[in-house]
């Protein structure tokens, strides 16, 4: 994180004196020291961190948050580590009353609307959600990962902040808040709605599985039954996947005036391409 996202972050916590943080995302755990530093002069607060990885993906060969064990010992009694699992595994060991969450995963759609669907039912209202990463595709090497703005677009609140930009934002502040209410849940529907995206990786039945699990228990029928066809539409698209050439053929054909397309078109039949 750079130094505003940091000072966003810490100033959160610091204002809402939460006393029981979830993190999803780890990594080296750089992110779980600036939340335990945050919370360490606060009676009974504690953070439940997890991460889907068992190693660190910035340190293979050492496990996901090894900063916080080898730089902050003295954090550790108020820390809950759960890994080599989504958030969705662990989610009902964890349980609610959730003051605040702290998303930072994959960055990959359809992750991190999958993740907020999976924590929101154990949320508490007026309970804050700090999301990474939601301008990251303003940078070029990660031009599609969009997740973190399908979410922050997409979800339903009341309160939504970001830090004021610096030097360093190419677009927007690379991190945001909202605040989950009775509205976030009534609007939940939009995040579903915002899964019928074609999804840019393919999950892992066993993740399907977690994911499915809680939308079962802790959502209308309705919207159960709409994210298994959800599941069934993404599951077609990646079974059919788009030629190249067909997908070239519709660019083309988008972006050129009727007129010239069909010109080219007479031209491209005559010499059988």
């Amino acid at each position: 994180m750079k130094k505003t996202e940091r000072y966003f972050l810490n100033g959160i916590i610091r204002a809402l004196r939460p006393r029981k943080l979830l993190e999803a995302g780890i990594a080296a755990g750089g992110g779980s020291a600036i939340i335990l530093n945050a919370i360490s002069d606060i009676d009974g607060a504690e953070l439940y961190s997890v991460d889907y990885l068992e190693e660190s993906i910035t340190s293979t060969e050492k496990h996901s948050g090894f900063l916080v064990e080898e730089k902050f010992p003295e954090f550790l009694d108020k820390w809950h580590v759960f890994r080599g699992g989504d958030v969705s595994h662990f989610i009902e060991e964890i349980g609610g009353d959730i003051d605040l969450f702290m998303l930072d995963t994959v960055h990959t759609h359809p992750w991190e609307t999958l993740n907020f669907l999976c924590v929101l039912p154990f949320m508490k209202d007026d309970s804050w959600v700090v999301l990474h990463d939601i301008s990251l595709f303003a940078q070029e090497r990660y031009r599609y990962n969009l997740a973190c703005r399908y979410l922050f677009s997409s979800v339903v609140s009341e309160d939504k902040v970001v830090p004021a930009p610096d030097a360093e934002d190419k677009i927007l502040p690379n991190i945001g808040a909202f605040r989950v209410s009775e509205l976030t849940r009534r609007f939940a529907g939009n995040l579903f709605e915002a899964l019928v995206i074609p999804w840019n990786m393919q999950l892992l039945e066993k993740d399907l599985a977690d994911i499915s699990k809680v939308i079962e228990r802790h959502y209308p029928a309705e919207q159960y039954e709409f994210f298994c066809r959800i599941l069934e539409f993404q599951h077609y698209l990646f079974t059919h996947p788009q030629s190249m050439k067909s997908a070239l053929y519709g660019s083309v054909k988008q972006r050129l005036s009727p007129k010239t397309f069909s010109f080219l078109n007479r031209i491209r039949r005559k010499l059988k391409l």
